[in-house]
């Protein structure tokens, strides 16, 4: 019997497919613009979320806003999940590089040398090691290498001499910073020596920013409160946190983009809507006889329904590559503008696109197919 319905379903279709054809446009432009509109919010979260990934360290929090201390040092590491907290002592210095008119402004940061693994794997590195120890420093990439022509003017084992105020220290290029992997740390134009060195430069005892590492992401938010709770007038940054919030904006956005486009899915249904009622009454007399030869009411129900049904399922295999002929489009215009990038296709986005098309159809077509199958069978033999 079901195979029967779907055959006299699927020959009504055929019979008026002026209106098919059209019904079945609208599901089209209904499907691509829904799942465009999802794709494009959940393509814009991927996107943020993996350059948040790739130059943050998740499990890290950096907190300054007060002078830290030793004793600071060790409070904030006996907190509930702290892994590992690395001080970090920074001011204003400058230095003279080889072909600059001028003396360049740098940061020159103090790190205690038994950290530096941490805070500087070896993948954080364009060139050398990670080492630090007295008279040896690190440098970021624009110190290294010329902003402009990106002629390299350091490399490893070449001399660099730091100035602070009317002091000045020569240390010994041992490794140069890749750029953008670490987050908060100016891996443009530092200079990163031993915090002893730096203390003997400065006289400085206090750290400026503290690195805080958590055993596990899961963790963050919990050091994040233990951090505040005693250090109220502190400043904490966290990745974690900001890629929570980004999530939760992209994932508003992404609602708002589908509500918007979901306006050409309700404006289809009601077209169907209005399709189905026609064709209920142009067809009485045909569901008069279908009555008369044994279909019950509600068979005559499913057979309007698989109408609707065939409708959506067509209009949104046939909106599958035309929404992959948009995001190709789409891929070469961010391209031309944005470098290489395109739209993320999701499949979970898709099929959750696909099912609220049809969705929403077969409720804009249940009422109509609801009175076809409620109709009497001698007032519909009746029906001129």
């Amino acid at each position: 019997m079901f195979f029967e319905i779907l055959s006299l379903a699927w020959r009504a279709l055929w019979e008026r497919r002026g209106r098919t054809v059209g019904a079945i446009i609208g599901v089209v432009i209904a499907f691509t613009a829904l799942s465009f509109a999802l794709l494009l919010g959940h393509t814009f979260r991927y996107y943020v979320t993996q350059f948040f990934t790739s130059t943050f360290q998740l499990n890290a929090l950096y907190v300054v806003g007060v002078e830290f201390t030793d004793t600071d040092v060790f409070a904030i590491s006996t907190i509930s999940g702290v892994d590992l907290v690395v001080p970090l002592a920074a001011t204003q210095a400058s230095v003279v590089l080889p072909g600059a008119p001028q003396r360049t402004v740098v940061t020159l940061y103090g790190v205690p040398s038994y950290v530096l693994h941490k805070v500087f794997p070896q993948s954080a590195l364009r060139e050398g090691a990670s080492v630090l120890g007295p008279n040896l420093a690190l440098v970021g990439y624009y110190i290294a290498y010329d902003s402009s022509t990106g002629l390299q003017r350091l490399g490893v084992g070449s001399p660099v001499v730091v100035t602070l105020g009317d002091k000045s220290a020569s240390f010994v290029v041992m490794g140069v910073l890749a750029l953008g992997n670490m987050g908060v740390l100016d891996t443009a134009t530092g200079v990163y020596v031993d915090i002893e060195t730096f203390r003997a430069l400065t006289g400085a005892r206090h750290y400026a920013m503290l690195v805080v590492y958590a055993k596990d992401t899961s963790l963050v938010r919990q050091i994040e409160g233990g951090i505040r709770a005693r250090y109220p007038n502190a400043q904490i940054f966290s990745p974690q946190t900001i890629i929570e919030s980004v999530n939760t904006f992209f994932v508003q956005f992404q609602l708002f983009l589908g509500l918007i486009s979901g306006v050409s899915t309700l404006i289809t249904a009601l077209w169907l809507y209005d399709t189905m009622t026609i064709s209920t009454m142009q067809r009485t007399k045909e569901i008069g006889v279908l009555r008369a030869v044994g279909f019950k009411k509600r068979q005559v129900t499913v057979m309007f329904l698989m109408e609707a049904l065939i409708i959506a399922v067509i209009g949104v295999t046939v909106g599958v590559p035309i929404l992959l002929a948009v995001g190709y489009v789409a891929q070469l215009i961010a391209t031309a503008f944005l470098g290489p990038s395109g739209l993320i296709i999701d499949p979970l986005v898709l099929a959750g696109a696909a099912a609220l098309v049809v969705l929403v159809n077969l409720t804009g077509a249940l009422l109509p197919a609801y009175r076809a199958g409620r109709i009497e069978i001698v007032n519909a033999l009746r029906y001129e």
